[in-house]
């Protein structure tokens, strides 16, 4: 049976929003699949989510998708089992549509700019207004290259000879991302913040995107750090408590950069290290998620 993996937004952030260069990546150790469970599941939140999504305009508008043959599953015990934490920006409902569609649609298109536009159409039942590149993230299975907001395209990655390792902290703090990013919007309006952003944030941004892909590990390392430090020093209201010290000791610290992990707020913070020896340090005070492996760690 087919695993629909988690998403991470490596780059992009807010600035996103801005037509900045984001990197949205599959993430193997989380993911979501069909099963077909002997006794019928136990009547449940999430289930009842699922049922009001399958009656919902925006499922029932996707043109091909058989939902009542979903619905008729579900009632005969067919389960989408999920490991994806939710709340945590990875994308949990967008695995689940990226399932629905894959299963229940008979004949799918392969164009990339349709897809996207299903796929936003479907989660905006979870989200309102939604990009649609968390499920086709998780349905194509491979990294995307958001530019201008609406150009997306397969992402070019070069091999690294020495990748950095990339790692999540769990912040145990819970987060509202509409909040935040009517906060970011806000703060766009503040001539001096956008003149910042412009002079400062950007230019090290698309720098590191660019550094990433061309595995460009000088490079990388020099614009991550003014990404973080920038993040640190203007948006810490996307930044939890629990992580100012730790933010703060990565300055001081060659071999570790924290970043903001998607909305921000709580949920995972992104961070990226040099060597295993840096990270056991950090998995003695957090429970650290290595993302791009099969299993966790605590």
């Amino acid at each position: 049976m087919r695993n629909y993996p988690a998403k991470l937004l490596l780059f992009g952030e807010h600035v996103l929003l801005l037509g900045a260069s984001a990197l949205a990546v599959p993430v193997p150790a989380f993911s979501g699949k069909w099963v077909w469970k002997e006794r019928l599941p136990a009547f449940t939140e999430h289930l009842e989510i699922l049922l009001q999504f399958i009656d919902s305009k925006e499922l029932r508008s996707i043109p091909g998708l058989d939902a009542e043959g979903l619905k008729r599953d579900i009632a005969e015990g067919l389960v989408f089992e999920s490991n994806i934490p939710t709340g945590y920006g990875l994308g949990s409902s967008g695995a689940l549509c990226a399932g629905i569609y894959d299963r229940y649609v008979a004949e799918k298109t392969t164009d990339t700019v349709a897809l996207k536009s299903i796929f936003g159409q479907m989660e905006s039942f979870f989200h309102g207004a939604s990009s649609g590149i968390d499920p086709l993230t998780s349905y194509l299975n491979a990294p995307l290259l958001i530019r201008n907001k609406t150009e997306i395209s397969l992402a070019s990655i070069q091999r690294w000879n020495i990748a950095p390792l990339v790692f999540l902290i769990d912040t145990q703090t819970a987060r509202q991302t509409g909040p935040l990013v009517q906060w970011f919007l806000e703060q766009g309006n503040n001539d001096a913040f956008a003149a910042q952003l412009a002079a400062e944030f950007l230019p090290a941004h698309e720098a590191m995107v660019r550094a990433w892909q061309e595995a460009d590990a000088a490079e990388f390392w020099v614009h991550l750090r003014r990404v973080s430090r920038f993040q640190f020093e203007h948006f810490q209201p996307m930044i939890p408590r629990n992580m100012y010290s730790i933010w703060e000791q990565s300055f001081d610290n060659q071999d570790i950069s924290l970043k903001i992990c998607g909305a921000g707020g709580g949920g995972f913070m992104l961070g990226f290290a040099r060597n295993e020896e840096v990270l056991q340090m950090i998995m003695q005070s957090f429970q650290v998620i290595l993302p791009f492996e099969t299993k966790t760690t605590a």
